[in-house]
């Protein structure tokens, strides 16, 4: 089923299908909520599945200047208060976990100023799942591919879009994938321009929450690619390590959910029922 809540005179997107416990699934650059589909309807059997559209993706307007990963937290928060939802678990794909992560650290800073609104609180987040995701910030040589990134959508968008999708499949998988990375085209072309532009300044800006993921190591999992190009794996593992964060390797590269789709939804199935 097909919603949309109003932020800051925007109407945000979002999906929602199942009962039980809720839990968000948070898209990354350039998806939108309908990269869900098929995770969704699986997890519904036993979850209340929300699936949201940032702004500037899917069927969300582009909102001001920048897409911050802390507008994205803070539109995610609302959802969660609209939604009047207890005990949110979130899986983030790429950008969705950088989302994740700025989610918590938002519901920590609310709940160390003691506030009387208990939807505030940290223990508003059950379990957090970081998918083809890092909670490390650019590197200097990333940032400067993000600003390049700008220039070109702003001369060839659609060779921009076209380009950036099949750059999250490996070389080996593009025949393999035509297909999904055909339909994934598709759907990154509903994202403006301006709401492209906005979300790279977004992802380049973003800060590095290596310290939120340590205090919410005993409830997040990290699951990457090994052969991923669009992260930095083996930092990401160095990290999860260091912070005592689970983190599990499938093969493949950035695209899990449509690379090993079966072995992600029993990650998730395995994740999401532990006590």
């Amino acid at each position: 089923m097909t919603m949309n809540f109003t932020y800051k005179q925007t109407p945000i997107h979002y999906s929602s299908i199942g009962s039980g416990e809720p839990l968000i699934l948070i898209h990354g650059f350039l998806e939108n909520k309908n990269m869900w589909a098929t995770l969704q309807r699986e997890l519904s059997k036993n979850y209340r599945v929300l699936a949201v559209d940032l702004p500037g993706h899917g069927e969300t307007e582009a909102i001001g200047y920048i897409h911050t990963m802390e507008d994205y937290a803070e539109i995610l928060l609302a959802l969660i208060q609209f939604e009047n939802l207890q005990k949110v678990s979130l899986i983030g794909h790429s950008m969705g976990g950088y989302v994740a992560l700025a989610l918590a650290e938002l519901c920590l800073g609310q709940s160390s100023l003691q506030t009387q609104d208990t939807q505030a609180g940290s223990e508003q987040i059950n379990k957090i799942l970081l998918l083809n995701s890092t909670p490390l910030a650019d590197s200097e040589i990333r940032k400067q591919e993000r600003n390049r990134a700008i220039v070109m959508i702003q001369k060839y968008p659609q060779a921009f879009v076209t380009m950036a999708i099949k750059h999250l499949f490996l070389p080996q998988d593009q025949d393999r994938f035509s297909s999904e990375i055909n339909t994934a085209i598709l759907e990154a072309k509903y994202c403006s321009q301006k709401g492209i532009i906005n979300t790279l300044k977004g992802l380049r800006d973003r800060k590095e929450r290596v310290d939120v993921l340590k205090k919410v190591n005993d409830k997040s999992l990290i699951v990457l690619g090994a052969l991923d190009g669009v992260i930095e794996v083996d930092a990401t593992k160095a990290v999860a390590h260091a912070t005592r964060t689970k983190v599990e390797v499938l093969p493949g590269g950035h695209m899990s959910y449509i690379e090993h789709p079966d072995v992600l939804l029993n990650t998730l199935k395995r994740f999401l029922s532990q006590q």
